[in-house]
């Protein structure tokens, strides 16, 4: 950096400062507000369909692993019984 630390601190110094209305602001944190909400909204959507889909599924699968466990189980019993 060719420029001394006082040169960019005056420069710094001298950039202009822009404040918005209160409306403007207010206007603009609706809006934000408004967008996470929605975003909020959508994360939830998307849990609830998750939990109806697992609803169904972990019964399924457990249902059918005990089936699996249960033929296995009688197999191995009648083939002792030979």
């Amino acid at each position: 950096m060719k420029e001394s630390r006082d040169e960019i601190q005056t420069g710094i110094a001298s950039l202009q400062t822009c404040d918005a209305d209160p409306l403007t602001v207010e206007r603009i944190r609706a809006r934000c507000l408004a967008a996470l909400e929605a975003q909020r909204q959508k994360e939830r959507a998307e849990r609830s369909r998750l939990a109806d889909w697992r609803r169904w599924l972990e019964p399924a699968v457990a249902f059918g692993l005990s089936a699996l466990y249960l033929a296995a189980a009688v197999a191995s019993s009648l083939a002792l019984l030979r």
